[in-house]
């Protein structure tokens, strides 16, 4: 029989604890999941801010990018051709809409809460520079 248990390590990282036929070891999260037949499920936060910008949202896009280099410069963010950005492997930025009002949908997953948050309060706060 299988028990187990996630705490953190001595990094900081989540280490789950498996307890089977009275032996305990501590594993990556991954692994445990694999040798216990579990499916690892990931859960996301997604946001939608409304802003009133002129301009085409490719535009809106870059200035946001802009922001986000002077404002976070220990993660790298990327900026790609459709105008979407993302940071950290899970965090997801994508402005849409027309020539004066704009959606941006900023998008993060759970490891991501502080980053994520923090990025959404970008469009809501102004994008004036």
């Amino acid at each position: 029989m299988c028990s187990w248990s996630t705490e953190s390590g001595q990094d900081g990282l989540p280490q789950d604890k498996i307890k089977q036929e009275s032996k305990l070891r501590l594993i990556d999260p991954g692994q445990a999941l694999c040798e216990l037949g579990l499916e690892e499920h990931q859960l996301r936060f997604t946001s939608t801010v409304y802003v009133e910008e002129d301009g085409p949202p490719t535009k809106t896009a870059d200035k946001i990018y802009q922001l986000i280099k002077s404002k976070v410069s220990d993660t790298p963010a990327q900026y790609s051709s459709d105008g979407s950005i993302t940071m950290s492997d899970s965090v997801l930025i994508k402005v849409s809409g027309d020539e004066e009002s704009k959606s941006v949908l900023v998008s993060w997953s759970h490891q991501d809460e502080d980053l994520g948050s923090y990025l959404l309060q970008i469009p809501k706060t102004g994008l004036v520079t």
